[in-house]
């Protein structure tokens, strides 16, 4: 796989202390303006550096919204990723996405952590091929003790959600083979 190409969006760029949905929409203009602009298997690092409060109601409209599009396949292969300072910073995203049965990455200075909807199964799941920065079904029903079955589903929902890079690489019979690699290596 070749090296990712990451863009920074600062959400401090809009304000210290942002609020409303009005502002959120404008923010939003941007950052799919900036999704848009990247190569296919791009990504955008979504900043809370600088950042007091963050609403709700700006939460949603910036990352809820922006996130459900790329969950419906809007923006290709792209992934979006949250930094963050300090955890509690993302807590009405946390809340936002949750609600919206949507999840995604978020870094801060020593750890990953998966914020909005989740199951300890995906966590699991998703750490491993983290861990391992690329692996298949197969490997990973192995090692987390799946039927094949249930394996493929939560990779299904990993891919869905833009939490990892998921690439068919061949057949075995009716079913495909797929090598799945972290959104998080480049």
């Amino acid at each position: 796989m070749r090296p990712m190409h990451i863009e920074r969006f600062k959400i401090a760029q809009f304000g210290p202390r942002l609020g409303t949905r009005m502002e959120g929409e404008r923010a939003r203009a941007q950052l799919i303006a900036l999704l848009n602009s990247l190569p296919e298997d791009g990504q955008v690092r979504v900043s809370l550096e600088g950042m007091d409060v963050l609403s709700t109601s700006f939460s949603d409209e910036l990352i809820g919204r922006t996130l459900h599009r790329l969950a419906l396949g809007e923006f290709g292969d792209r992934t979006l990723v949250l930094e963050t300072p300090a955890l509690d910073l993302a807590d009405g995203i946390d809340v936002k996405l949750a609600q919206r049965q949507l999840a995604m990455l978020c870094l801060t200075a020593d750890a990953w952590h998966l914020v909005g909807a989740q199951t300890p199964a995906i966590v699991d799941t998703l750490r491993l091929i983290i861990d391992k920065g690329e692996t298949t079904a197969k490997e990973l029903a192995g090692e987390l003790g799946l039927q094949m079955n249930a394996c493929v589903n939560r990779v299904a929902r990993l891919a869905k959600l833009h939490l990892i890079h998921r690439e068919q690489i061949g057949m075995s019979g009716p079913q495909a083979i797929y090598s799945l690699h972290s959104i998080l290596t480049s």
